[in-house]
């Protein structure tokens, strides 16, 4: 019956895209009717009472068909009943009762939904019910102030962590893995882009499931993360796979594509603007050192290339903010190649481009040349014997 479900699922995933007329709750009466017409075929005894069944398979019965009714993505009361028929006939059915607790979360019963998944957990700790256990206690901590919250994050983090050693291919645990990195980023003030690689290769994992990958969800997750990692293309990539997998537009993921395409072109043809004054580039960040001099940045230009930019003689408590355009007039552009930086595990680096700016006077900031004032002559000192 798993395949049933599994197939129930797909059938439900990819219905607008088949049937691009329908409504919702077109979709929602074609799921049902598939579910009670594959209930008819496999599962007889739930509308037939001429063949007699001992207690476990009536229960097993009624489990099967309530999943395949909380297939849909409303709650369905039907699928409630039954279930909860199984459970009372076998209460040692761990999938029942977490299916159970599937189905009542549909209706933001939380409180019990929990009790569900933790009677199953009581006999035997799986993935999947760890995973669920953890979902529904993040839902629960947003309605908690701190320091409740971050306890209640942590301990579903912990169970995460369980299920993923458990089965590290099951997709709803990576999922959630990557979503709860996702948040720990943001929360705990990490800067290091790094720990956003962990996030895309769990959310990278999670979609080597069939279900996952088919869940419009995960893709605009990854995409959020890549955008805010600057990985454009990629990020276009996720978005685009969002788009065909929300078929609905239920979650305005083909505004977001949109916008995110606007802004990246928007980008790109202020940094193509010919005007005769020179290199065009626009500011990505800044590159803090010991010396004030020179002034050290990292800039994009129309392509994606990346380059650092120095700018000498200028005075130190003068810079440039994260978007600014700078024209160079006269670039001076650098490139080395393999070279050896020294230290304790040395590191070798391929490719560093670089434009050295001698002068201030030599910019334009968002289209406007640069006062005389941010100059200043450049100081250094020197080793002598």
């Amino acid at each position: 019956m798993e395949k049933n479900k599994r197939d129930l699922e797909l059938y439900k995933r990819f219905y607008f895209k088949n049937n691009p007329s329908s409504t919702k709750s077109q979709e929602s009466e074609a799921v049902l009717k598939r579910a009670e017409e594959c209930i008819k075929n496999n599962l007889p005894s739930i509308v037939c009472s001429t063949r007699a069944y001992d207690t476990n398979q009536k229960a097993l019965l009624l489990s099967e068909a309530g999943k395949l009714y909380n297939v849909l993505e409303e709650y369905n009361e039907t699928a409630e009943k039954f279930l909860s028929q199984a459970a009372r006939m076998n209460p040692k059915n761990i999938d029942t009762w977490h299916e159970l607790g599937l189905c009542v979360m549909k209706r933001a019963d939380l409180e019990y939904a929990q009790s569900c998944f933790k009677i199953a957990l009581g006999i035997q700790r799986t993935a999947p019910i760890l995973t669920s256990l953890a979902v529904s206690m993040r839902l629960v901590a947003l309605d908690h102030p701190e320091p409740a919250q971050t306890e209640m994050r942590t301990k579903a983090m912990e169970l995460i962590i369980e299920a993923r050693r458990l089965d590290s291919s099951y997709g709803p645990a990576n999922i959630a893995f990557a979503t709860g990195l996702f948040y720990c980023f943001f929360t705990t003030a990490k800067v290091e882009l790094k720990f956003l690689d962990k996030v895309v290769e769990n959310y990278r994992k999670a979609l080597q499931c069939e279900l996952s990958r088919t869940d419009p969800e995960v893709h605009m997750n990854m995409a959020t993360c890549l955008k805010f990692m600057e990985k454009h293309e990629e990020a276009l990539e996720s978005l685009e796979a969002a788009v065909e997998c929300d078929a609905r537009n239920e979650l305005h993921t083909k505004e977001t594509l949109d916008d995110y395409g606007k802004r990246l072109m928007e980008m790109i043809n202020e940094l193509k603007k010919t005007t005769g004054d020179g290199f065009k580039i626009k500011i990505i960040g800044n590159v803090g050192h010991q010396e004030s001099i020179p002034l050290a940045l990292v800039g994009v230009d129309a392509t994606g290339e990346i380059y650092g930019i120095t700018i000498y003689n200028c005075h130190s408590n003068f810079g440039f903010v994260i978007g600014d355009c700078l024209t160079i007039a006269k670039p001076d552009f650098r490139e080395i190649k393999n070279f050896r930086i020294p230290s304790e595990t040395p590191v070798v680096v391929e490719c560093l481009k670089w434009i050295r700016v001698a002068t201030p006077t030599q910019i334009k900031k968002n289209g406007v040349a640069l006062p005389e004032s941010v100059l200043a002559r450049a100081v250094t000192s020197t080793q002598t014997k």
